[in-house]
């Protein structure tokens, strides 16, 4: 699982806590329900997400993550 490693340039640390997360698995109401976000929120980090580290869905993000947390 990716370590708390800090967020990549141009990616807001709560950004990037939401990529750790959906790296985990969870789901947006999930994570909502975890960091005390609405849907809306999280839907929006996750878009900014897809393309500030350019990918196109939740599993190119989660590689993309786990691949930045190695580093």
């Amino acid at each position: 699982m990716p370590s708390p490693a800090a967020a990549p340039a141009g990616v807001t640390e709560r950004e990037w806590e939401v990529a750790q997360l959906i790296a985990q698995g969870l789901t947006n109401a999930e994570i909502a329900q975890q960091l005390y976000l609405s849907m809306p929120t999280i839907k929006t980090h996750t878009s900014r997400l897809f393309d500030k580290l350019g990918v196109t869905n939740r599993v190119q993000l989660a590689i993309r993550v786990l691949e930045l947390s190695e580093t």
